[in-house]
């Protein structure tokens, strides 16, 4: 049976100058792992900081997209235009930079500060191709304010007393998995909200990674952990109502995945999502999970099927 050799890298505060200054990062690495992604990642963040769209463009992958804070999700061509004209990233700068490397797939999040702003939760998701290292998908979420009066959504918001049948995302999704591994990561996905909307713990646990990190579309810059989700799916008394799938695509690298979609809400705005899987034990475990809300759609005014 594979075990998952996967390590966090942190970026230290030496790294962090070093980057403002336009030379190369360092990691700090606690164990092993594959270096080349950290130093993809690192390129990345060079070129972008110099505006070369060129640079840029070799490290993304044919399926890339990215998903700023205010959830428009753009593709490598309308991004590239935006690299090159200084807005792909503006006066970001990163802090607390982690890596995780699952084999074909390796996980780089952290947080984008930007001057007066409270700033981002972003992920990046690099894959190995014949090519090496590429950008599949990055994904900022907006950090709220302290004094935001809204706090962090669970994966499952509370609902009526009596929440409808989960059809929509529970037993059926606008997605049709072709190989083998979309099919298994699909059903893993289910099982994993059926298991919300049934109170069932044990089952959800079964189907999450120890390390499994959720950013809500309402993140206050606290994440989801799994002990705690665990708490929260236990009380049966939380009724709860899953957002619609709109669509969802999956994308399967060996033993690391991403399910890639957006949700509906009833009376809130549509969110893009990315969910990160590991097959570990035999089964596929999801390991980071991050909502961004879309702005500038009208929510939802239809009932929840």
């Amino acid at each position: 049976m594979k075990r998952l050799f996967a390590t966090c890298f942190v970026l230290t505060a030496i790294c962090y100058a070093a980057w403002t200054a336009n030379t190369a990062i360092t990691w700090a690495a606690d164990g092993g792992g594959d270096a080349a992604a950290l130093q993809t990642d690192n390129a990345l963040q060079l070129a972008l900081k110099n505006k070369d769209a060129k640079a840029v463009g070799a490290l993304l992958d044919q399926q890339f997209t990215w998903t700023n804070e205010a959830g428009q999700t753009l593709m490598s061509t309308q991004f590239l235009r935006n690299v090159a004209a200084g807005t792909a990233v503006g006066d970001t700068q990163y802090a607390d930079v982690k890596a995780r490397d699952y084999g074909q797939l390796a996980i780089v999040t952290g947080i984008g500060k930007r001057t007066e702003h409270p700033g981002t939760f972003f992920a990046r998701i690099w894959v190995k191709r014949a090519a090496g290292w590429l950008l599949l998908t990055h994904q900022d979420t907006a950090i709220l304010a302290n004094n935001s009066p809204t706090p962090q959504a669970p994966a499952a918001g509370k609902g009526a007393a009596t929440a409808p049948d989960c059809e929509n995302p529970c037993r059926t999704i606008p997605y049709m998995p072709k190989t083998t591994g979309q099919k298994e990561v699909a059903r893993a996905y289910q099982d994993v909200e059926m298991a919300v909307t049934s109170h069932d713990p044990k089952t959800w646990a079964d189907h999450v990674a120890d390390e499994f990190v959720g950013i809500g579309r309402r993140y206050t810059g606290t994440p989801d952990t799994k002990a705690g989700r665990v708490g929260q799916i236990g009380i049966v008394s939380n009724k709860v109502i899953l957002p619609k799938m709109l669509w969802g695509e999956a994308f399967v690298f060996g033993d690391a995945a991403i399910l890639i979609a957006d949700h509906q809400p009833v009376g809130e705005p549509p969110y893009h999502v990315i969910r990160v899987w590991v097959k570990r034990d035999g089964r596929w475990q999801l390991f980071h999970r991050q909502e961004t809300t879309i702005k500038g759609t009208p929510p939802a005014r239809d009932k929840q099927e």
